[in-house]
């Protein structure tokens, strides 16, 4: 069965069905839960910025791990197409909710094989958050210069939600923890960017640590052959004390 609209689960009502132990899985209330799908939360870099854009919710809503993965695609390729790396991107919710579907066939005669009961319990079928009014969904550090391409970013990723959403623009020049990213240097969250730069670090290493291993064993080469020498020395001179 396909996936369906997202007006059957995005009212916030009932009880969240999210308890499930990551220590103990055989205690977990709900089995076999999907994993999330929202791929990653950090993009860009984390340094000293001037702006701070968040994308609030106007009324509740409970928003599925596809939805929020989709607009943090939309926002991310718009930032990074314009910005590249001077950017700060972060997914402020995480998908703990577990979507229940009593599902059935999807083929012609489908009612007769699998009708089942009314109001069924269900099983995992996804995930999603649940939103409350004023809340944020995504959150972006930018520099002045970068405001007009943040707020295209963010109208990308409206697109993709259900809900209402007002985007609310922050100085954040002044905040004692943007203050002390200041001067230091950008810790960037792409994966690609982290293993060259290993890559870099490790080749000089390689390369320095190459020169006294060599030295070394050269010396101990050396080492041996003199001894050999020594050795092959001694014996014929004791063999003509022994002559005279």
């Amino acid at each position: 069965m396909g996936l369906r609209p997202a007006r059957t689960v995005r009212e916030v009502k009932a009880q969240p069905w999210s308890r499930i132990s990551t220590k103990k899985p055989r205690k977990s209330y709900v089995k076999g839960a999907p994993n999330s799908k929202v791929r990653q939360f950090n993009m860009g870099s984390d340094r000293y910025y001037e702006l701070e854009l968040e994308l609030v919710l106007e009324g509740p809503i409970q928003l599925r791990d596809n939805a929020i993965e989709s607009a943090r695609q939309a926002i991310n390729k718009v930032l990074e197409k314009n910005l590249e790396s001077n950017y700060f991107l972060q997914v402020l919710k995480f998908p703990h909710l577990v979507i229940r579907e009593h599902s059935a066939l999807g083929v012609a005669g489908a009612d007769r094989i699998s009708k089942g009961m009314k109001r069924a319990f269900g099983k995992p079928k996804g995930r999603m958050a649940r939103i409350a009014t004023g809340e944020g969904v995504f959150r972006a550090r930018i520099d002045k210069s970068a405001l007009s391409v943040a707020k295209i970013a963010f109208k990308r990723g409206q697109l993709k939600l259900s809900g209402h959403y007002t985007v609310v623009i922050r100085d954040i020049t002044a905040e004692p923890w943007n203050l002390v990213k200041k001067g230091k240097a950008a810790v960037s969250f792409k994966k690609k960017e982290v293993e060259v730069a290993k890559v870099e670090e490790a080749a000089p290493a390689a390369a320095e640590g190459a020169t006294p291993a060599a030295a070394g064993t050269d010396a101990k080469a050396a080492d041996a052959k003199g001894a050999a020498d020594a050795k092959g020395g001694a014996k014929p001179a004791a063999k003509e004390e022994k002559k005279k």
